[in-house]
């Protein structure tokens, strides 16, 4: 009976490290938590939103790069909002992206849950990067939501926003 449960351990132990995985290097843990701001100079700087939002141009790396380096050569800290998720210039550009999904991306969403959805994901782009400063290269957020649910229900969803900021309520 041994022979068999040693036999089915080795056999299950084929293909895995023997490291330990629960024993976790700390310092390479602190190196990998740096998110963006490793520096105080940088974290003090402008931060200019440069949003791609809609049709997507196909010289989008040239337009995307050429924007970041105008931020940079004027101190300001870019970050990159898509409606489309580009997993190719995510991955391959110097700044930090943040992702506003289309309707094609929920479909099963309901327009009105899906434009108040877009309103809160925008409202917490702009202050969790704190912006100042806002480069728009297609549509802007009005457009853009226009173009995916219809401009009725962004008027009707602005109504709403507006009797909850009046009301004293959570805007969205």
């Amino acid at each position: 009976m041994r022979w068999i449960v040693d036999r089915a351990g080795w056999y299950f132990s084929l293909g895995r490290s023997t490291r330990n995985s629960s024993a976790i290097d700390s310092a390479e843990e602190e190196k990998s938590l740096h998110y963006v701001f490793q520096d105080p100079t940088l974290e003090a700087n402008p931060r200019s939103l440069i949003s791609v939002l809609g049709v997507i141009p196909d010289n989008i790396i040239e337009i995307i790069d050429t924007a970041v380096q105008a931020c940079k050569a004027h101190s300001e800290f870019p970050i990159v909002v898509l409606s489309e998720l580009r997993l190719d210039l995510i991955a391959s550009r110097s700044a930090p992206f943040e992702f506003i999904p289309t309707r094609q991306h929920l479909p099963l969403v309901p327009a009105e849950n899906y434009g108040r959805y877009v309103r809160q994901r925008w409202a917490l782009i702009m202050a969790k990067w704190d912006i100042s400063n806002e480069i728009v290269l297609s549509s802007s957020i009005d457009e853009f939501l226009a173009n995916q649910i219809g401009a009725d229900i962004i008027q009707q969803i602005t109504c709403e926003q507006s009797r909850h900021a009046k009301a004293g309520q959570r805007e969205y």
